[in-house]
């Protein structure tokens, strides 16, 4: 969804492509990555900071930013925003917070282009400013996300429209949630500007953490009806939204998507999951009276106060499930990483050994297809979510030495040693969450007490929306 953002903020004044991992050709105009004088990356995910490093030295740009004139390299997305530190060595400009506050802003300096005109920027991170603070849309009637064009590499072959930024939930493991507050709902008129650029009887995706959660779901689903298929990213396990997927079932929706993340209610409060095993039964039998085919599940395994009866209880509710559904089945077992900027931040990474025991403990119903989590993967993402410019260099020699970056990186420390954590670069970057109300969300964890959904209008307590009058009024927060 972001380099759509990307690609229509930019396109609107210079001439602008698209390029992929996967092709270095330009989607446009044909032209290659190389004859650009301004490479521009969004990056989500942690492990694709070494994906970005190989492209940049696969077309033969010299990687570092300290002797390097043309291009120049500036970078964001969720990952950056949350930890730019490793890609500071090669990149020219990182860019803390949202596309539509930053771009214009870059945009503006590039006919004398200094980078010393961004010192002043909260949201820069260069060289020689290596403190940040997130910026965001407070007003989404300015949001820009939605389909700019159609690429053949796609993952998700269809129109798309981001409905949400953040998720009211909060879960206390989640960096999407916690990395994006406040949760932003797009306008209903906003929607339907976007979606009268889509052809009929194509695809919509409706894109967002939370998208049914939108206050305004049943009017945005009854506007999209000249579509073939709607298919919304995320789904809440909530018995109050099933005439909303009885709609979607209609447009061609044949699968659901769920996250209990745990079968233990204990463990789930303590992850700040408001839901209980019996809400989850209930709206598997409302799903399989629907008549879906398929229910994806995912949970997650090695979580902070996990214990040995919160597997037996897992198996517990998916045989439970097993027993209601008559679909196919699928599950995800992802394994935890501790995220920067949520509570649960400084948490250690679990061991290989631990993590196996309690792989041992799980019992998969017959007819049901479960997928595990690569721990190495997992550690990696790990890694990479925590580590700072010395990780970077160590990316650039396992690139152009051909090692495993695992063989060459002391990263223990990075994992195991809260001490060592807390001393990490990634700490420098504000995202606008008070580390106070972190660490009272931890203490709740450990007592297993929920916080309500997040309500911007009334709440102040994590100090993301400020004064009430600069949350409902002003473009940005800096």
């Amino acid at each position: 969804m972001a380099v759509h953002t990307l690609y229509r903020l930019l396109s609107k004044e210079f001439f602008t492509d698209i390029f992929t991992s996967e092709n270095l050709t330009g989607l446009r105009t044909g032209l290659k990555l190389q004859d650009f004088d301004f490479l521009f990356f969004t990056i989500d995910y942690e492990p694709n900071y070494l994906e970005a490093l190989k492209i940049i030295t696969k077309i033969g740009v010299y990687p570092l930013s300290s002797r390097r004139t043309r291009p120049i390299l500036i970078a964001g997305g969720a990952a950056v925003s949350s930890n730019p530190f490793p890609l500071l060595p090669f990149f020219d400009l990182l860019c803390i917070g949202e596309a539509e506050v930053i771009i214009p802003e870059i945009v503006g300096n590039f006919d004398n282009f200094d980078l010393e005109a961004f010192k002043g920027k909260t949201w820069a991170i260069m060289e020689n400013k290596k403190e940040g603070e997130r910026v965001f849309l407070n007003n989404l009637n300015l949001s820009e996300s939605f389909s700019a064009f159609y690429s053949p590499d796609s993952t998700f072959k269809m129109n798309l429209v981001e409905l949400s930024r953040s998720c009211p939930s909060k879960c206390r493991f989640c960096l999407l949630s916690y990395n994006h507050l406040p949760p932003r709902w797009l306008p209903v008129q906003k929607y339907r500007e976007m979606i009268e650029q889509f052809p009929e009887n194509s695809d919509i995706g409706l894109v967002g953490g939370s998208v049914l959660d939108h206050p305004q779901i049943r009017e945005i689903i009854n506007i999209s009806q000249k579509f073939k298929i709607i298919n919304p990213s995320s789904i809440k396990i909530d018995i109050k939204i099933i005439d909303v997927l009885e709609h979607l079932k209609k447009k061609g929706l044949n699968s659901v998507t769920i996250a209990p993340e745990t079968g233990s209610e204990q463990l789930r409060k303590r992850i700040n999951k408001k839901i209980t095993n019996g809400e989850i039964i209930e709206f598997v039998k409302a799903i399989e009276a629907l008549k879906f085919k398929n229910l994806k599940m995912y949970f997650m395994i090695g979580l902070p106060f996990e214990t040995e009866e919160d597997i037996m209880e897992t198996n517990n509710l998916i045989e439970q499930i097993r027993q209601h559904f008559t679909g196919k089945i699928e599950l995800t077992f992802s394994i935890f990483v501790p995220k920067p900027h949520t509570p649960f931040q400084y948490e250690p990474f679990i061991k290989k050994e631990e993590l196996n025991k309690r792989l041992r403990l799980l019992k998969i119903p017959e007819g049901v297809k479960a997928h595990i989590g690569s721990y190495k993967g997992a550690l990696i993402q790990t890694i990479f979510s925590r580590g700072g410019e010395e990780l970077g260099f160590a990316m650039l020699e396992s690139l152009l030495k051909g090692k495993d970056i695992l063989k060459i990186f002391d990263y223990k420390n990075l994992l195991f040693d809260e001490r060592t954590v807390k001393s990490l670069p990634f700490n420098r970057i504000d995202s606008g969450v008070n580390q106070n109300f972190l660490l009272r969300e931890l203490e709740k964890a450990q007592k297993g007490i929920l916080t309500p959904y997040c309500n911007p209008e009334i709440c102040r307590a994590c100090g993301i929306c400020k004064d009430l009058q600069n949350f409902r009024s002003s473009k940005k927060v800096e």
